[in-house]
C-alpha cells in the first residue's frame, strides 16, 4: 500500500509509498518494450494517496519501467474515494525500476507529478516512496503603471445677446472659457440647440435663429483636445423666442378686417376690382389702423381661378401701407372645379370630366379647376416667403411650415396657417374653405370622391385643428389674455343646412373645449356667408345654435365680416388691453368694433 501526504497549500506536495511483491502464481507481464519472465520472477505494487480538502483528484495515471525495457502505463480511477489503492502485478523480479505518477485536479488548475524507484523480489511485495509535487496554476499577475497630467478646460460663462427675440430673428451666443496648461490641444466649442438654427455651431461666437415660439435650450461642450470623457466641460443658457407682433404692450392697437372681396357678379364683372385701390388708399388714411386682415376669397363663385387674377390681387395688395394677413377662401382653390369658376362637369355618358374651355379651345382655369393645384398657385404667389405678410409693413409671423407636429410631416404644406401676438392677444389663422361643407362636396360633380380629394380633406383637417391646438397652448404660455381666431368658413351657415355642415363638427368642438378651458375672451372672425353677423353660436340661447347643438361657452364670440357687395366694406376692430367688455353685438372683452363703408 502507498500513502500520500495531504497538501493545503497553494503549492502543496504528495508523497507516495509503492509496495512491491512477487508471487509465483502470477503470469508474467507482456507489454510493450517488455521481455517474458517466468512465473517465479514476478511481483506487484501497491498505491495508496490522501486527497487534501477541497482539491479533487478524479484519475491518477502511472508509469513504470524497468530493467530489459520494460513499461506499464495505467490510469487509477479515484473519482469517488478519498484515497488511492490499487495493485499492480505482473512485474519481473529485478533491480533498476521507477514509477512515475501524475494527477491533475478535477477543475483543472491543480497538478501534481512525481516518481520514485524500487526493486521487485519474488514473492514479496516492495515498497518505494513517490513525492507528488503540486503546482497551481498562476492566478495573478502585475501591471506597469504610467500616466501623463492634463488640466482641463474651464467653461468660465456663456452670453446670449439679446436674451430674447421674436420668431425670425436672430441672436448671438459667447461662451468665455480658458485652459490653463494651454494643451494638448487648442479649445474648440461645439454648441447644441433644442430648436431653431445655429450657424457656425464649432464657433465660440455662433448665430442662433428663433424657428418656434416658446424657450429654447442652448448647450456647448469646450474641449482642449483630451479624449477622456470627463474633461470636457459643458454649460447651457436659455433664451426666449417670443411670437411675431407688440406680443404683450398694453398699448391699444386697431386693425382693419375684411374679406369676400373683391367680387363680380360674372367673369367680366370688375367693378369692384378697379374699385380696390380706393378701397386700399381708404384704409391707407386711417391713421389708427396698423394691421389689415383679409378673411378669404377674392373672387366671386362667378368668376374664373386664372393665375392672371391671383397674380393682379397680389399686385393691388402691395399697396396697403400696413401689414396684411391673408388666410385663402373657398373660391381661389376648393371651388375651382366648379362650372361656374370656369372648371368642368362630370359627364355620366363619357365617364370623363367636361372642362370649360375659351375661344381658342384652352382650358378657362388654371390647372382645368384642379382645387390642389389651385392652392398650390396662391401658395406660390400669396405666401412665396413663409412668416412673412403681404403689404409694405413686412410684419413677421409664425407659420406653420417652420413651427409643425414632426409626428405629422405633411402640416409643413400649410404655409398659409400663421399665428402672432399683437395688444395681448393671439392671433390664428387656419385654412378652412367655405361653400362646400370643409371641402367635401365631390370634385367637378363626380360620382365617388377622388383619393386626392379624400386625401386634401384629411391632411388639412388634421393639420387645421392641430395648428389651434398649438396656437392655445401658446397663448397660454405666454399669458395672453385673449384669442382671435380668423377662417374664411362660416360653419353656422344656414342657407347651408345642418346636414350639409356636418364637416365642421369637429372644428367647432375643438374651438368650443379650447375656448372653455382658457377661459378669457375668444374671438372668431370669418366671411363666406357675405352678411355681417355678431353673436355667440355657442351659446345655448343663440338663434344658430341648432347647427352645432350641446355647447354652451359664454366667453366666446364671432364676427361674420360683410363682403361682396358694394360698396366695400371694412371692419374697424380695435384692441385695448385691460378692458373686459360684456359680450355684446359691438364688444366684447378686450375688443370692440365698428363697420366702416365706403
Amino acid at each position: 500500500m502507498l500513502k500520500t501526504t495531504s497538501y493545503t497549500t497553494s503549492l502543496a506536495s504528495l508523497v507516495c509509498l509503492i509496495g512491491l511483491s512477487a508471487c509465483g502464481s502470477d503470469r508474467a507481464y507482456g507489454g510493450e518494450g517488455e521481455g517474458q519472465a517466468s512465473a517465479e520472477s514476478v511481483g506487484s505494487v501497491g498505491l495508496g494517496l490522501e486527497l487534501s480538502p477541497g482539491t479533487r483528484v478524479d484519475a491518477v495515471a502511472f508509469t513504470i519501467t524497468g530493467p530489459g525495457g520494460f513499461a506499464k502505463t495505467g490510469s487509477i480511477n479515484v473519482a469517488n474515494s478519498k484515497t488511492i489503492a490499487t495493485n499492480i502485478g505482473g512485474i519481473p523480479a529485478g533491480d533498476g525500476y521507477s514509477v512515475t505518477l501524475s494527477a491533475t485536479s478535477a477543475d483543472g488548475k491543480t497538478s501534481c507529478s512525481g516518481s520514485g524507484t524500487f526493486s521487485v523480489a519474488v514473492h514479496s511485495t516492495s515498497q518505494v516512496m513517490v513525492h507528488l509535487a503540486c503546482h497551481e496554476a498562476a492566478r495573478t499577475g502585475s501591471v506597469a503603471v504610467s500616466g501623463s497630467l492634463n488640466v482641463c478646460p474651464v467653461l468660465d460663462g456663456i452670453s446670449a445677446n439679446p436674451g430674447e427675440v421674436t420668431v425670425g430673428a436672430s441672436l448671438v451666443l459667447s461662451a468665455d472659457a480658458h485652459d490653463s496648461d494651454a494643451g494638448p490641444a487648442a479649445l474648440s466649442y461645439q454648441w447644441t440647440a433644442t430648436g431653431g438654427v445655429l450657424v457656425q455651431p464649432t464657433s465660440k461666437t455662433p448665430t442662433f435663429t428663433c424657428t418656434t415660439p416658446g424657450t429654447a435650450t442652448l448647450g456647448v461642450t469646450v474641449s482642449d483636445g483630451d479624449t477622456t470623457a470627463s474633461c470636457a466641460d459643458t454649460g447651457t443658457i436659455s433664451v426666449n423666442c417670443s411670437l411675431p407682433g407688440s406680443g404683450n404692450s398694453s398699448a391699444p392697437m386697431t386693425m382693419a378686417v375684411y374679406g369676400d372681396a373683391p367680387y363680380g357678379t360674372s367673369p367680366t364683372d370688375v367693378a369692384q376690382t378697379n374699385g380696390t385701390p380706393a378701397f386700399i388708399a381708404s384704409i391707407n388714411a386711417d391713421a389708427d389702423v396698423s394691421l389689415v386682415i383679409h378673411v378669404g376669397d377674392i373672387h366671386s363663385g362667378k368668376q374664373f381661378c386664372t393665375e392672371a387674377y391671383d397674380r393682379q390681387i397680389f399686385g393691388l395688395w402691395s399697396a396697403f401701407q400696413d401689414s396684411l394677413v391673408y388666410t385663402p377662401g373657398d373660391n381661389e382653390w376648393a371651388d375651382c372645379h366648379k362650372v361656374a369658376e370656369g372648371g368642368g362637369l362630370y359627364n355620366a355618358a363619357t365617364d370623363s370630366i367636361a372642362y370649360q374651355l375659351d375661344a381658342a379651345g384652352n382650358p378657362v382655369d388654371y390647372a382645368k379647376g384642379d382645387p390642389i393645384a389651385n392652392l398650390d398657385l396662391v401658395r406660390s404667389i400669396f405666401f412665396a416667403t413663409p412668416g412673412a405678410t403681404l403689404g409694405m409693413a413686412g410684419k413677421r409671423v409664425v407659420s406653420q411650415q417652420t413651427y409643425f407636429d414632426a409626428a405629422h410631416p405633411t402640416d409643413a404644406n400649410y404655409v398659409e396657417n400663421v399665428m402672432w401676438q399683437d395688444a395681448q392677444t393671439l392671433f390664428v389663422t387656419i385654412n378652412l374653405p367655405g361653400g362646400g361643407n370643409n371641402d367635401d362636396d365631390n370634385w367637378y360633380g363626380t360620382p365617388t370622391k377622388s383619393a386626392a380629394q379624400a386625401r386634401e380633406i384629411t391632411e388639412r383637417t388634421g393639420a387645421d385643428l392641430r395648428w389651434l391646438d398649438a396656437a392655445f397652448a401658446q397663448a397660454s404660455a405666454s399669458g395672453a389674455n385673449a384669442v382671435v381666431i380668423t377662417a374664411q368658413a362660416d360653419m353656422w351657415d344656414p342657407e347651408k343646412g345642418v346636414a350639409h355642415q356636418s364637416l365642421f363638427e369637429p372644428f367647432v368642438a375643438n374651438i368650443a373645449a379650447h375656448a372653455s378651458a382658457f377661459g378669457k375672451p375668444v374671438l372668431m372672425f370669418n366671411g363666406d356667408s357675405h352678411v355681417y353677423q355678431s353673436h355667440n353660436p355657442l351659446s345655448a340661447a343663440d338663434s344658430l345654435a341648432y347647427m352645432h347643438p350641446g355647447y354652451d361657452v359664454p366667453n366666446f364670440h364671432r364676427i361674420v365680416v360683410h363682403g361682396s357687395t358694394l360698396p366695400v366694406e371694412y371692419l374697424r376692430f380695435t384692441i385695448t388691453p385691460g378692458a373686459n367688455a360684456a359680450n355684446g353685438p359691438d364688444a366684447f372683452g378686450p375688443f370692440s368694433w365698428t363697420r366702416v363703408i365706403e
